[in-house]
């Protein structure tokens, strides 16, 4: 039975990827309002494009050291306030320095966020639940693109831009309450030693049968180095695995895709405006549908199987996207995009976040992740930096080409390195990683 704690676990992490999604996709509907308001350059418009993973790279960075000392909920409460501050100044913002800056704001709550919340989601959520709950975090994020895709559509006008932009102030706003019901992380409270609390939030979350399995992971590895840890085993390993799984969701054409989906469609020739939205729209629908899919999957055919088909399904649809780029025909690369979404959201979009937040082990599960989190925002940046310069200076078709090279990277690395999780406790997966088992079998029996 899902009980109020689980509950509260989903919607928390929810609230996070959906912050997250409508953040970083809400641009796309007002990039254009914007750079006719204030006559931006190609280089102006990246810049604002790149502001939020800029400040989500700083965040996520930070989130290590400060859920390490603050703990999982202190943190947490902070990013969702700076992302309610940040939108209050979007819909003020007047002009393009003020609206970079808010805009940073914001993306400093988002690499908080998405650090943290599938980090503590999973540490406070039984093992049946979660990958589902921590899945939920990708589902949320396509929710979060599809409603900053739809906004455009249903509050048109050259100024309402300052309004797309700032509506991020809902899911902020409601997660501060949220995470403001739920305990620490008993986990994190062990770590401190502080056993009285961590027996009542353990009892509050329905995890007081899995506190005594809690206690020699997490004390075991206490009083050992970072460093000691991360060539302990294979953990070295999976630092690498987590952090190449994140390059290659960015590298394999999503942010290019997310930020820039209205260009894309008017270079494939669809008509500026309505239509090009509508079909970014039309992704957006697409992408929300198959994360539901994803989310009822993860746990049922698990992680390795959906990387390695999702992987290989990608290519085939930007494999479409280059030939209508090729021989003008807009609705294959209609298609081909969708093809693409489709398996994006069963695969590379949700799998690095749970795979990140089960293979680390506790001692160093705040750095870890925070290096691969760092590592996804790094190449965020650099594709939402560099998309329009290279569709300008190559061509359309030569860079999705690059995406799809990516993409068939990540069926080789999918095949030959990611481990089956499924089902499996954290603190179980950590003592194969630590006990030197191959990447592929740290998930096994």
């Amino acid at each position: 039975m899902i009980g109020p704690a689980i509950l509260l676990s989903a919607a928390m992490v929810a609230l996070s990827g959906l912050l997250f999604g409508y953040s970083t996709a809400a641009i796309a509907g007002a990039l254009q309002q914007i750079e006719a308001l204030l006559s931006l350059s190609i280089l102006e418009e990246q810049v604002l494009v790149a502001s939020v993973p800029a400040a989500c790279f700083v965040g996520a960075i930070a989130a290590g050291p400060a859920t390490a000392r603050a703990g999982r909920r202190s943190v947490l409460i902070l990013a969702f306030t700076l992302a309610v501050v940040g939108n209050i100044v979007a819909l003020t913002a007047p002009g393009f320095g003020l609206l970079v800056g808010a805009r940073m704001l914001v993306g400093l709550a988002v690499g908080l966020s998405s650090m943290i919340a599938p980090m503590y989601g999973a540490e406070i959520t039984p093992a049946r639940w979660r990958g589902t709950v921590v899945a939920s975090f990708q589902l949320a994020v396509t929710a979060g693109i599809l409603l900053a895709y739809a906004t455009p559509l249903i509050i048109p006008g050259e100024q309402s831009w300052s309004l797309i932009l700032g509506l991020g102030i809902v899911p902020a706003a409601i997660g501060v309450a949220t995470v403001f019901l739920l305990p620490e992380s008993p986990r994190w409270l062990l770590a401190r030693d502080r056993m009285p609390e961590a027996k009542i939030a353990a009892a509050r979350l329905g995890l007081h049968e899995s506190l005594a399995e809690m206690m020699p992971a997490v004390h075991d590895g206490a009083p050992a180095a970072l460093w000691s840890t991360i060539r302990r085993g294979s953990t070295m390993a999976v630092l690498i695995l987590c952090s190449v799984l994140f390059i290659l969701q960015n590298l394999s054409g999503i942010d290019g895709i997310l930020y820039y989906a209205p260009r894309i469609f008017e270079q494939l020739g669809f008509t500026a405006g309505t239509s090009a939205l509508a079909a970014t729209f039309g992704l957006g629908v697409l992408n929300f549908l198959a994360t539901l899919v994803a989310l009822w999957l993860v746990d049922r055919a698990g992680r390795r199987p959906l990387m390695i088909v999702g992987s290989a399904v990608m290519v085939a649809g930007l494999g479409c996207v280059v030939l209508s780029s090729m021989l003008a025909m807009p609705y294959l690369g209609l298609v081909g995009l969708g093809i693409y979404i489709v398996a994006f959201a069963l695969s590379l979009g949700p799998l690095p976040y749970v795979l990140m937040a089960e293979l680390f082990p506790s001692t160093i599960r705040e750095a870890g992740i925070a290096t691969a989190s760092a590592t996804s925002w790094l190449f965020n940046m650099l594709v939402a930096f560099t998309f329009l310069s290279l569709v300008e200076a190559f061509g359309l078709s030569a860079v999705i080409l690059l995406f799809l090279s990516m993409c068939a990277l990540a069926l080789v690395i999918g095949i030959l390195f990611v481990p089956e999780t499924r089902g499996r406790s954290l603190e179980a997966i950590e003592e194969n990683v630590l006990s030197g088992k191959r990447i592929r079998r740290v998930g096994a029996e």
